[in-house]
């Protein structure tokens, strides 16, 4: 989740300078040992399908658990933390349209353990769907290099392997510098572990080799909005979202890299569009639209942005500094405090 430290300072509201993808990835729940997500893929005639990737992702699109699903078309994902997650189907190299639904995981009371199943029923492109405009990319690979790549998959799923991963995806990518699943996985990698400088030629190459790559378009974005590039960003981050319109991720962030380059009425648009995509549940959302109408001294707005905050992230650390916000923002639109 993105998280920002609101400051009074002369009276003007502002983020930490030091923003980064480090921050959102931060989780402090601690994993519970049942915690799990499980779920199955079947095709439209309702046949299991075996040996289809499955990934588990945060809120900012990196892979944080990979398996695949079994004989049965079954797939487990265990010991994890309360929060939100979302669970994406690889299956174009089989003929599949990519799938992703978002998950939300919370122990009741704090107790026990949380379990949610999510079921995808796989379906064949479709061109005529507004929505996606994503395509099968189908690639001649070296044997070795496939099977390079998918031990590097298997293995990074696993903590404690992930060294071992990535060598494995620089061995495949030695043997075939064009392997686009090797380069948009080392480069999302690499995004996950902050290592933006490094991510960028990587996800470079790999939307050179395939264009319509969502993933590689979407990393790319988020490392150079880290790297403070800032237009080279809004332009990845506008080809994820005209390749996946649904993408609350690829909008929120399109979003909040506008909200500083410009123009305003596209960064509203965009949020507001996360916002709805999201059915309001992101903070995140509510916090830039804040900032935002701060920025265009729409401070009622901006008030009523906090506010929504506060309700659908009312535990943080922060509330009694946003609370003054609040107060501030109702003061200099002449709008009444609300009770």
């Amino acid at each position: 989740m993105l998280r920002f430290l609101a400051f009074l300072v002369t009276g003007i509201f502002v983020t930490n300078p030091n923003f980064s993808v480090r921050a959102q990835q931060q989780n402090t729940n601690q994993p519970s040992q049942q915690n799990m997500v499980s779920g199955h893929v079947t095709d439209n005639s309702h046949n299991s399908i075996a040996e289809i990737r499955v990934e588990l992702l945060n809120e900012v699109d990196t892979v944080l658990q990979t398996v695949k699903t079994n004989a049965s078309g079954l797939f487990i994902f265990r010991k994890l933390s309360d929060g939100t997650f979302q669970v994406r189907i690889q299956a174009s190299d089989k003929g599949y349209v990519t799938q992703t639904k978002r998950v939300e995981l919370t122990r009741p009371l704090g107790f026990g353990a949380a379990s949610e199943e999510v079921d995808f029923v796989l379906l064949r492109p479709n061109t005529s769907d507004p929505t996606t405009r994503e395509v099968v990319f189908v690639q001649e690979v070296p044997e070795q290099a496939r099977k390079l790549y998918q031990r590097a998959a298997q293995l990074l799923g696993q903590p404690d392997k992930r060294e071992e991963g990535l060598a494995a995806l620089r061995s495949a990518l030695e043997i075939y510098p064009q392997y686009y699943d090797a380069l948009d996985l080392m480069g999302t990698e690499q995004v996950k572990q902050y290592q933006y400088d490094a991510a960028v030629p990587v996800l470079t190459k790999a939307v050179e080799v395939n264009a319509k790559s969502y993933s590689s378009w979407f990393a790319l974005g988020v490392a150079q909005y880290n790297l403070k590039q800032l237009p080279l960003a809004v332009e990845s981050l506008r080809r994820a979202v005209w390749l996946k319109q649904n993408s609350v991720n690829a909008n929120l962030w399109l979003g909040i890299a506008l909200r500083q380059t410009g123009p305003p009425g596209d960064a509203e648009r965009y949020l507001k569009q996360a916002d709805r995509l999201a059915a309001s549940k992101l903070p995140d959302v509510h916090w830039q639209l804040a900032l935002l109408y701060n920025q265009l001294k729409r401070f009622g707005e901006a008030a009523d942005q906090l506010e929504t905050f506060l309700k659908v992230q009312p535990n943080s650390r922060d509330s009694e500094n946003i609370k003054k916000l609040i107060r501030r923002f109702r003061e200099q639109s002449g709008t009444p405090n609300k009770p």
